[in-house]
Formats: C-alpha cells, structure tokens, sequence
C-alpha cells in the first residue's frame, strides 16, 4: 500500500510557506509506529508541488492525504482532483485547521470539494489520531475505496457516495502525551529538508489557553496544553543542530512559548546548541501571552535571538470584550518592555485593525500607548475571517456588522503541471459600524509609514534624536502622514501606488476576487500587481527608494521641531541622516554589499548608540571632523545572500527574508575602529 501525505505550499514567487512540513511528518511517524497492517505500507512526503506531480505521474498512490490551510487550500484540491484523473481509485483526504466549526458548514464545504473522499477532521487540528482511525480502516476493508466509507469513522466526515448524506465522524480525543508520537526528525523524515533552504520547525506543545475568537486555536477542545517531554525536544534539537546550515532559523509551532516553567529548560538547551554550533541565531515563534517573567528570563537565556511578541491585538475594552480576549495591563507591559530593553532584546507589539467594536482612534491610541511602552515594531495585522475561528461563524457576522471583502493570498499563486492556474483567496473585514473604509485606508498608510521608518529600529538614530527633542515616534510618523504631499517624488510615488493597489485588490464577492485574478494572472506572477502589499511597498521604501525615505524623515524632524520653535543642533541632524545614507544598503544587494562609502562627520553617532543614547548627541563630539569608510562584513554579506538566493531580492522575497533578520543585520558598519570621543560637550 501506498500512502503520499502533502503539505504543499506556493514557490512560484517564493516560499509561501518556509518551513518544514512537520504536519504531515508528524502524521507520517504516528501511521508508521501504530497502524496494524499485514502487507508494508510506504508512507511519502512531499512539500514541493512539482515532486508530488512527478510522483503522481510515476507510481499513483492508493491514498492520498493533504493539509489544507487558507494559504493553500486551492493548491491542495488541485492536486486532488489531480490525482484522481491520474487514477481514479486514489482515496483523496483532506485535513488541516481550513474547516469550519459548525455542522452545517462543516456539510456545506465538503460538498463544495468533489474530489475530496474524506475530511480528516480529528480534534481541532490535531489529527494524528483520526488519521491512524482512517487509515486502519483502509487496512481492515483490504484497501477498498467502495468499503471504505461503508461505516462511520471517528474523527473523520465524508459525503456518502451512495446516498448522498454528510456523515460525520464521533470526536476524538486529544494526545495527552506528544511522546507518543516518535520523532520525525530522529526517523529521518525531514533528512531531505537540510539542504532545501526551508527552515526547521518543531511543535514543543499544543493547546493554547486563551479563547481569542479571531483564532481557530481558541475552540474550546484546544485549551489544554499537552507537551513533548524536555529530553525528547533536546535530543531533537540536537539532531537539527548536528546537520542544518547555522544561519538558518528554528520555528517552534507554540501559541505561547516561554509561558511554562520546561520551556527555560529547553531555553538552557538552546544556549548549550549556540555555544557548541552557532545555531540557532534567530528563534520565529509567538511567545507567551501573559507570564512575562518567564518569556524574559527565556529570552535573556537565549541571548537575544528571541523576539518578544506582544500580541495585545486591541488595547480597547470593549473590542477585548467582544473577542474574549483578555489582556495584561499597559502598565505591565511597559515594566516588560524596560527589562527587555536593558537586556538589548527585541520585543514586537501585534494589533489586529477592523476588531469588532474598534474605532480609528481607539486603534491610534494603542499604537500610541504601544509605542510608549518601548517596543520597535508595532504589526497591525488584518481581520481575516478564517474557518476553524469563531468570529466566522454567521451568527458572529451578523453580531458586529462586518462588512468584507476578498483579496488573492499574498505570494500564494502559481500553476505546477495540474493543468491550472491556482491562487488563494482570502476574506477581511474592511469596515465594521465604529471604522469606516475610509479610516481602513488611512490606517493603513500610516502602517506603512510606521513599517518602513520604525520597523525594528530600521532607522533608529533618527528617532532617537528626535525623541532628545521631545518628538514621539508615534507623533513624527502622523506628521510625515500630514507631509506626504510634499515628500520626495520617488518615495511619494511608493505611497501613491499602494494606495492604488490597495483599493484595486479588493472585490466584494470572491467570484469577483478570483474572476479578476485569474484575468491579471500572469501580472501577479510578475509581481507587477498583488502580493503582500504592505510589506512590499515598506520593502520599497526601505531598499528600493532609501535615500528619498531618509531624506524624507529629516524632512519631517526638521520641521516638527520648526513648528515647536526647539532649538536644536542643525549640524547634529544632517550627520546623523548622513550616517544612515551610509550605512543603509539596498538593491541590488550583490552590488550594495561591495561598496564602501565613506562617512564624515564630528559626531559620533556609533558611540552615542552603543551608549544606549544615554545623553544627547552633541556630547558625542569629535575634537575635529573625522571620515570612516563604511562596509559589509565577509559573515554579514555571506548571510544576506544566502537570503537573496533563497527568496529572491524583489519586495516579496525581501519581505519574507527580513522576518529572519534584525536591522542591525542589514548595515554597513564602520570600518576603522571609532576614535575616543576627544571632547565631550555636557548634555
């Protein structure tokens, strides 16, 4: 017997997803330890769309089961219907968090997909269990498709092919022990994957408890948390560490890592795997939403290689309330945000813009508060209406009068041998009763701004020689909204355009959505319409019109300190906008890396910024002006274009690669060492 299990994701343009396919591995290792089978049973695993066509065209399977999220949910019915012309017999399962929470659309979506045999439901989307329950069944009934579906299965729905009525599955529980899965990594199941420039992935628990309704882990059955045992996470961590290339992150699947007591031990693992291989540099996750204490000390123990998330979403009582969310308290994120900063750590604040009860100004204020309490990057992400979360449900949607729109997925397009061109669709709220699509629009411009100007210090000597001043980031950013008609042409151009495309992706019904993208089809191959808007026009401002965008920002320190009548250092200002023309690289890369401008000046702007801009800048006087050459590092320049030759440099790759790096990692640096500071002028 043969079995494919499919995590497929969209490479056309770039990874739409840059993990490993730990999924279906986990499936894979589950089926392989449990399942009583009297004949061999091969299980395969496939993340490429093009190898699992190849397989498909060579050696069909007797079943074949794909992950369907919203990012590839068409990719993953292709290939089934796929499949199924290639022969007939194939058992297509589908499975994954893409499945709706009610009975009645639970119905409604499985008789929307033909091709799919079976939903392999299980418990939220854990579904290693309902799996091995399907699969023994085919075993048992001799690998009869006919006999397959003749009795109900846990875990697992269908449409019965002969009377035509939803038949679903009894619930199954939940693994309480995730040591009863084997290890995918120590079976060699993800071998193939350490030279594939994806990135390892490990799931150390599941469950969240938090019943965020926006979120499909918020239903009721994901609430407790279950765990991999702390040896069997080292021992596989080890054995990633002993084979994958040290620049490469690790992603740990966690609602809320570094909340529990174990996970400062695997933290103290991690520091033994840096100290040892170098690896890993960069940790991706989400981290505890509340127990602070603990995320720091995990944090600190790791060195600096864990961003801090504050997933706050909304800092509006009301819209917390609607959303059953419940926060820690702003004052409680500032003292969190002090610890992180004097540990020289990274902390992101997360808000989620159209929140049923949120207005324009309620969502500013908390960008505002966010800002204040010491954060570098403050994402506002989209309220998207995923299935499997409960704000999807109707009776939610008529509740807070959403109003939405469809959009094609970012990046998630292509076509691979299946005979048709595939693109993702995607629901958002654009406008609620309290936020008028107005107020979307310019919200979102000002999200822009704040991602290509504040973005994890991108430009951070700017804004903390404006904060000497008085200026808060958050009131610079509204004012260079206030200025964009007077910015740079290029830089205004960016802004202008994003606009328009932002107003252009989005159709009122999804057949509007996909009729549109299917005619513009190979325009958003291209790259010349579509993707992820906001991060490629900040890639834009950022690497492709720089020199405008910093122009630009000392445009606008200038002039809110003119309208203040504050008296500043005229001098000061221009060498530290110098400083970042030198520092900052851009496109292309593989020439930006090479060079080495120079920089003069009679400040010193590295040692006020080592110093943690204890004083103003004008203590950081050189006795006379000083010239340094400016240039890449051989590690830093190996680094960068490792990235560019796995994403690609245009504004969706560099969008995806700079997720993995700070800022800091994207500069020139000084080439002589600095000179002490001669002079010093008091603060």
């Amino acid at each position: 017997m043969r079995v494919y299990l499919a995590d497929l994701g969209h490479n056309l343009l770039t990874f739409s997803s840059d993990i490993y396919p730990i999924g279906v591995a986990n499936l894979a290792a589950y089926t392989t330890a449990y399942l009583k089978s009297p004949k061999p049973v091969e299980l395969r695993i496939f993340r490429e769309p093009q190898d699992l066509r190849e397989a498909l065209d060579s050696t069909p399977p007797d079943v074949l089961a794909l992950s369907s999220y919203a990012w590839n949910h068409e990719l993953a019915k292709s290939f089934a219907r796929y499949a199924k012309r290639r022969d007939p017999n194939v058992v297509t399962m589908m499975g994954g968090p893409n499945y709706p929470l009610s009975i009645g659309e639970m119905e409604s979506f499985l008789r929307g997909m033909p091709e799919v045999d079976v939903a392999v439901r299980g418990p939220t989307y854990e579904a290693e269990k309902a799996f091995l329950n399907i699969m023994q069944r085919f075993v048992d009934v001799g690998g009869s498709a006919a006999g397959l579906r003749e009795e109900m299965v846990p875990g697992n729905d269908w449409i019965d092919p002969k009377t035509g009525a939803f038949v679903r599955g009894t619930q199954v529980s939940r693994i309480m022990d995730l040591d009863e899965i084997p290890s995918p990594y120590l079976m060699g199941l993800m071998d193939p994957y350490y030279s594939s420039g994806y990135f390892p992935m490990l799931q150390i628990a599941r469950g969240c408890p938090f019943t965020c309704q926006f979120c499909n882990s918020s239903v009721k059955e994901n609430s407790k948390i279950f765990a991999h045992s702390v040896e069997n996470v080292c021992k596989d961590m080890l054995h990633i560490a002993e084979r994958v290339r040290p620049e490469l992150p690790v992603c740990f699947a966690d609602d809320n890592f570094g909340m529990y007591e174990r996970d400062q031990e695997i933290a103290e693992y991690i520091a033994y795997l840096q100290d040892r291989f170098g690896w890993p540099k960069y940790i991706r996750t989400t981290t505890g939403k509340n127990r602070s204490d603990r995320v720091i000390k995990v944090m600190r123990t790791v060195r600096g290689t864990l961003p801090m998330t504050s997933a706050v979403q909304s800092l509006n009582p009301e819209v917390l309330e609607n959303i059953k969310r419940s926060n820690i308290s702003l004052d409680a994120y500032a003292e969190i945000q002090k610890e992180v900063q004097a540990q020289g750590m990274q902390a992101y604040g997360e808000l989620i813009l159209s929140m049923p009860g949120e207005t324009k100004a309620s969502f500013m204020k908390a960008v505002s508060d966010l800002l204040d309490s010491g954060v570098k990057r403050v994402s506002a992400h989209q309220l998207m209406l995923l299935h499997g979360a409960p704000l999807s449900n109707p009776d939610q949607r008529e509740k807070f009068g959403f109003k939405t729109k469809w959009r094609v997925v970012a990046r998630n397009l292509g076509n691979y041998g299946t005979g048709e061109d595939l693109l993702e669709v995607e629901e958002m709220v654009v406008e609620t009763p309290t936020f008028s699509y107005a107020e979307y629009f310019e919200t979102r411009v000002f999200h822009l701004l704040l991602t290509i100007y504040y973005y994890e210090g991108n430009f951070e000597e700017a804004f903390e020689f404006a904060h000497e001043h008085g200026i808060k980031a958050f009131d610079l950013v509204v004012e260079l909204q206030k200025m964009l008609d007077s910015a740079p042409k290029p830089l205004r151009d960016v802004i202008d355009q994003f606009l328009v495309e932002s107003a252009e992706e989005l159709f009122e019904t999804k057949e509007e959505c996909i009729a549109w993208a299917r005619a513009n089809f190979q325009e958003l191959i291209e790259g010349t319409k579509g993707g992820n808007l906001l991060s490629k026009y900040s890639m834009l401002g950022r690497f492709f019109v720089d020199n405008a965008a910093i122009e630009f920002l000392g445009q606008g320190i200038a002039t809110v300190l003119a309208a203040r009548g504050e008296a500043y250092d005229h001098a000061a200002l221009d060498t530290v906008m110098r400083y970042l023309d030198s520092v900052m690289l851009h496109t292309p890369f593989a020439v930006s890396t090479e060079a080495t401008p120079s920089w003069s000046s009679t400040f010193d702007v590295e040692g006020w910024r080592d110093d943690g801009y204890a004083r103003k800048l004008e203590a950081y006087r050189f006795a006379e002006p000083k010239t340094f050459l400016t240039a890449v590092d051989d590690e830093k320049k190996a680094l960068i274009m490792s990235r560019v030759n796995t994403f690609g440099e245009h504004p969706g790759g560099l969008g995806k690669f700079t997720r993995t790096m700070f800022a800091r990692d994207l500069r020139r640096s000084l080439v002589h060492s600095r000179a002490t500071v001669l002079e010093s002028v008091p603060a």
